[in-house]
């Protein structure tokens, strides 16, 4: 045997085995150990983001992000999308010209610097939150009612968590617990499954013992 194939023999099983290491057991687990980091995390996001505006982002590395923005409109119960973009450089963000379509689909600008001024956010605001998530040991955060925290990917899909403000009654546990894709955890925290492109919807641990 050639020693380049015995190579890739022993680097694909690696490769792979590296892949999806986040499970649901893995998300409990961080959840119950970083309680005090996740409540410092949601409350910051809380703190920065102006009133009747959305954000959501995940962090790909400490500076690179997708971020998506809806902002308020006139008729303040309504919101437009903003910003949306993925694969966001935010040491090297180059603004290019923006088709009808995106103005459409993408949001109405494409200028990272108008979305800071918006949010009154600084790249030292990026960089902090960038910290308390990785001190959460998370991906990213989304500031919808209740707020959405992004633990990470096991395969293609995505795994997350909803932390309300109040302990969830008997009732908005079952309305949370679905069998498929949300179940009730504890206390206020409810986990998320959002399956990838392929394969199917729901995940077989979130479905109740009858």
């Amino acid at each position: 045997m050639k020693i380049h194939h015995l190579i890739s023999i022993l680097i694909i099983p690696i490769f792979l085995s590296s892949c999806g290491m986040n499970s649901i057991e893995g998300m409990k687990n961080n959840i119950d150990e970083k309680s005090n980091e996740i409540a410092d995390l949601k409350n910051y996001f809380n703190e920065i983001i102006p009133e009747n505006y959305i954000v959501s982002i995940q962090y790909n590395s400490s500076i690179n992000v997708d971020l998506f923005v809806y902002a308020p409109t006139q008729d303040s119960t309504e919101r437009e999308k903003l910003f949306g973009q993925w694969d966001v450089d935010l040491d090297d963000y180059k603004e290019t010209p923006q088709t009808e379509y995106e103005k459409k689909y993408h949001g109405k600008t494409k200028s990272l610097e108008l979305v800071k001024n918006k949010l009154n956010w600084t790249s030292e605001t990026f960089s902090k939150l960038y910290e308390k998530l990785e001190k959460a040991n998370c991906i990213g955060i989304c500031n919808r009612k209740p707020i959405e925290i992004e633990y990470g990917f096991s395969g293609m899909a995505l795994l997350s968590f909803l932390v309300f403000d109040e302990n969830l009654t008997v009732e908005q546990q079952e309305e949370y617990s679905d069998d498929c894709m949300s179940m009730f955890y504890k206390d206020n925290i409810v986990l998320n499954y959002g399956s990838g492109a392929t394969g199917s919807l729901c995940t077989p641990e979130f479905k109740r013992k009858q």
